[in-house]
């Protein structure tokens, strides 16, 4: 099983862009922005193609697919490592 996750906020910051600015440069609302990073709301691709072109990045940046099985692994070594710094 694989998980999709649209990495809008990780890539926004790390082009130093806020939200509102994101929001002025694609004419989508600052209120979606903020769901599609929060997950709430998941965009169409012609938004996600804009939102993609504003911050000067591919779609594939945007949207990252990892496989599941991968990413319980990666929780499972965060708990260990929490339950083992205290």
């Amino acid at each position: 099983m694989e998980e999709v996750k649209f990495a809008l906020k990780e890539v926004r910051k790390r082009k130093k862009v806020t939200q509102v600015e994101l929001a002025e440069r694609t004419g989508i609302h600052q209120q979606s922005i903020s769901r599609y990073e929060s997950g709430g709301k998941i965009p169409q691709i012609d938004t996600a193609y804009r939102i993609a072109q504003a911050l000067g990045v591919s779609l594939d940046e945007l949207i990252i697919i990892r496989n599941a099985h991968d990413h319980i692994g990666e929780q499972f070594i965060k708990l260990s490592k929490k339950k083992t710094e205290k």
